[in-house]
């Protein structure tokens, strides 16, 4: 067998005196080594490295400088020279043919996107709507009772929960229902998972809440500086100060409207970042958003939601804050306005969230009977329906003051663009609900996806959600994302595809067309309790922190510190927070990784830790370091210390005994001669004492070391910077002479060292295929002295210590004798001798 390329035919050789066969490549000759049959796998040939020196070319070269040819080999020598200046010349081309070489290749790289087929234009269509392959192979006697029945189950459950849930977004509860019906219409053409709940969800109605506080406060302290100017008889040319604040009704409205265009304008802003995640394939950032940060942020969100909705469950008037501690002066204000709570309130409250409790957790929740029911009771639906007639009959708002829902339009909110034009100011508050709102619906997507054996994509899932929240935020819907508790109901009552949000949305259509005035006299505390109810889920995470702390004290920090960022600062800042803070960790793992000495097990070629295995024992002379991470501008320096703290080599200190050894070398040459002249000149005095220098015994230069070897297996990856390090290491300890290797590096780290020039200051030979190959390099180097070495390579034009890491040396037999070369210019090498004498 013969080292393997690209583009290598193999010729016939007549030649009696050399030993191996031709290899014609690109018209030229060359000669290549046999590759012993255990060696052939160990040592490949990367494409990049067809370009460097080989041994046989530098053998055909010093035959043509040194006038030594064959008889034989004159003819061909000719037509070599002929191929090689042929290859030199440039052929002229015309612009139309380069056009041609360049579609060709073009066509070559990218044959799935130049042919242009029925077929791909049907995969086109199923990447881009996804239900129609879904559809493909829908049974409707199977399938269609199933999603049915879960379509039901899951519109009674979108009606209390998206009028519950706008008011978290500080929005009428109609806007919930727009929510519940535009998005999931629009995920059922572009979403990829079969059983997410598309809509409204607590956290992230949350969240769209918060902006929309930020800019009912700015609009207040704007309408409050209109006042002022207008009580001092100033003008102003701000746009809001300008605009004419009515009393009343009319000031209601405006101050409503208002509200409706922040939540639409983040929803927009939110669903056009999404789109462009998508297009950019950039699905993977929310791998940085871990479990126990996901855990950690919606739990405080959680106390967020819960704060917010007990104000509405005890008929108290609390101010609006926004901001960090906006948690403490809300509930300052709640306790100090506790003697003014509404008793029928409160007891409207308490009575809901006690039927909600005992029928979730004695019925749809209880194991032994959740079996026999077919659909969960839809007991939300029952409270609210309860609740509305009720308060009907009794005058509820009336009588008692109890807060009711009011005025629900009847029919669908028409096409309305100028709801989007606070959307440049709140680019930077899109962020934070972009990737909570897709963390949290794609890692639904994935647990359902696994458990029914189909994959979801992510990019697919954010132009999914971005188109959703776009159309959306233009028919009056606010951010939607997948819910955690419909998702998990859709599942269990066989929900089988998105077919089931297709009934859903006729149920929710039908509420907003013919029922909606219906729910005018619902009263705002039953929909808190519905609220307060639903968060016992997210409040169960406190449990996780039990495991954390036994299983990773860092997950238990990062849990930590992005609960209480959350809840004392904000949800927007303590996302943020929780993020620097969760990468802090990977970064340090990069920084200072583990790091080893390696050692070989006897009788093999393995080499393991020094320190967990007892087995691995250290080749004398030889430090084998592992550094288990990839090396780029952050961590190189900690490289360069741990590599001289365990191998026990500083440069610069082994520089400093080397020039201690040198003078101690020349002061003992310096007592020789004296001592030789001493008795030629009795009187010039010869201070030195026997003791000056005592030479290393044989034993002791033994064991010095020679050679570190860098294990590349861990090194996935460097840059530019690490090679100008490696390369200022590898300078530094050849120095001292103490070679440097690598070993087994990867094709990108080698593709690296060839790119940056690595190999202009470094041998190619101290870059092996693996550790095994550059222990081997290494003892044979230190073996050789500088000028065996050098007459070794005149001598074998083909050993290892010329071929690098991409050749092995080749069997005795194969070398081809150069004795005759070399005869022929023996007075020179003579010469060379003698000069090398005097000097």
């Amino acid at each position: 067998m013969y080292r393997r390329g690209d583009d290598y035919d193999e010729v016939e050789d007549d030649s009696d005196d050399d030993v191996g066969i031709g290899i014609r490549m690109n018209g030229s000759c060359r000669r290549y080594t046999p590759i012993p049959q255990d060696e052939e796998e160990l040592y490949p040939v990367l494409p990049e490295d067809k370009d460097s020196p080989d041994p046989e070319t530098a053998l055909n070269e010093a035959r043509m400088d040194l006038g030594f040819t064959s008889p034989k080999k004159q003819s061909r020598n000719i037509l070599e020279k002929t191929f090689y200046r042929k290859k030199k010349t440039k052929p002229k081309v015309n612009r139309s043919y380069l056009i041609k070489r360049s579609l060709e290749k073009c066509r070559d790289y990218l044959p799935d996107s130049c042919e242009c087929t029925t077929q791909c234009l049907k995969n086109f269509f199923c990447r881009i709507f996804p239900f129609i392959r879904i559809m493909q192979g829908y049974s409707l006697l199977y399938d269609f009772p199933s999603d049915l029945v879960a379509g039901l189950t899951i519109g009674i459950m979108h009606i209390p929960q998206g009028m519950a849930y706008a008011l978290l977004t500080q929005l009428p509860p109609v806007y919930g229902l727009y929510t519940s019906f535009y998005p999931v219409l629009t995920y059922f053409l572009f979403g990829t998972s079969r059983h997410v709940s598309v809509g409204t969800f607590a956290v992230i109605s949350l969240m769209v809440g918060a902006v929309v506080d930020k800019g009912h406060v700015a609009y207040q302290k704007l309408e409050l500086l209109h006042v002022e100017a207008m009580a001092a008889n100033l003008t102003s040319d701000h746009p809001m100060l300008n605009t004419t604040f009515l009393d009343g009704k009319n000031h209601l409205e405006k101050l409503e409207e208002i509200k409706v265009s922040y939540a639409m304008s983040v929803t927009f802003a939110v669903g056009a970042l999404q789109m462009i995640l998508g297009f950019l394939r950039l699905g993977f950032v929310t791998t940085f958003l871990s479990d126990p940060l996901i855990s950690g942020f919606t739990t405080g969100a959680a106390v967020h939601v819960f704060s917010s909705q007990i104000k509405s469950a005890f008929g108290i008037v609390v101010g609006r804050y926004s901001g960090p501690l906006k948690l403490v002066y809300a509930y300052r204000d709640f306790f100090n306005n506790l003697h003014n709570a509404n008793f029928v309130t409160m007891t409207a409250t308490i009575v809901a969230i006690c039927a909600l409790i005992t029928i979730k957790e004695g019925i749809n929740n209880n194991k032994s009977i959740k079996s026999k029911l077919r659909i969960p009771i839809p007991i939300e639906l029952l409270v609210i329906v309860g609740g509305t007639v009720i308060s009907f009959y009794l005058h509820l708002n009336k009588e008692f003051n109890v807060e009711i829902v009011g005025e629900v339009p009847r029919g669908l909110p028409p096409l309305n663009v100028e709801q989007l034009r606070f959307v440049p100011d709140l680019i930077g508050e899109s962020f934070a609900i972009c990737f909570t709102a897709f963390a949290i619906s794609f890692a639904m997507a994935k647990i359902l996806a696994d458990k029914h054996n189909y994959e979801v994509d992510a990019n697919q899932e954010l132009l999914a959600y971005g188109i959703s929240n776009m159309i959306g935020s233009m028919f009056s819907s606010f951010c939607c994302a997948s819910s955690l508790s419909r998702s998990m109901v859709q599942d269990n009552v066989g929900g089988k595809t998105q077919v089931t949000s297709l009934v859903s949305s006729l149920l929710v259509i039908i509420v907003l067309v013919s029922l909606g005035p219906v729910f005018e006299t619902l009263p705002n505390c039953i929909l808190a309790a519905i609220i307060i109810v639903s968060l016992k889920g997210l409040f169960l995470q406190f449990k996780e922190l039990r495991r954390l702390w036994k299983t990773s004290k860092v997950d238990f920090c990062v849990w930590i510190v992005v609960f209480l960022s959350t809840v004392l600062l904000d949800v927007d800042l303590g996302l943020l927070v929780g993020l620097i803070f969760n990468l802090i960790p990977v970064l340090l793992r990069t920084q200072t990784p583990y790091t080893s000495l390696l050692g070989n097990v006897e009788g093999t070629d393995v080499y393991a830790d020094i320190s967990l295995h007892k087995q691995a024992k250290e080749i004398p002379g030889i430090k084998i370091f592992r550094f288990e991470s990839a090396l780029y501008y952050g961590n190189i320096q900690h490289f360069r210390k741990r590599l001289i703290k365990d191998t026990g080599l500083d440069p610069k200190a082994l520089k400093q005994l080397k020039q201690a050894k040198a003078e101690a070398d020349m002061a003992k040459q310096h007592k020789e001669i004296c001592m030789a002249t001493k008795t030629a000149w009795n009187d010039e005095p010869c201070n030195h004492s026997d003791t000056d220098h005592q030479p290393d015994t044989e034993d002791e230069r033994e064991v010095d070391p020679y050679a570190i070897i860098l294990d590349g297996s861990t090194i996935q990856y460097i840059d530019s910077v690490t090679v100008r390090v490696l390369k200022e290491i590898v300078q530094e300890f050849a120095a001292v002479d103490v070679e440097v290797f690598l070993g087994e590096c990867k094709a990108a780290v080698r593709g690296m060292l060839d790119k940056s020039g690595f190999y202009k200051h470094v041998p190619r030979r101290q870059v092996c295929a693996t550790i095994h190959h550059a222990v081997r390099i290494a003892q044979r180097s230190h073996v050789l002295t500088p000028d065996q070495e050098f007459h070794t390579l005149r001598q074998k034009a083909a050993s290892m210590d010329t071929i690098g890491s991409d050749y092995v040396m080749a069997p005795e037999s194969s070398f081809v004798n150069l004795e005759l070369l070399t005869s022929n210019n023996s007075s020179e090498d003579d010469s060379d001798e003698r000069r090398k004498d005097i000097s």
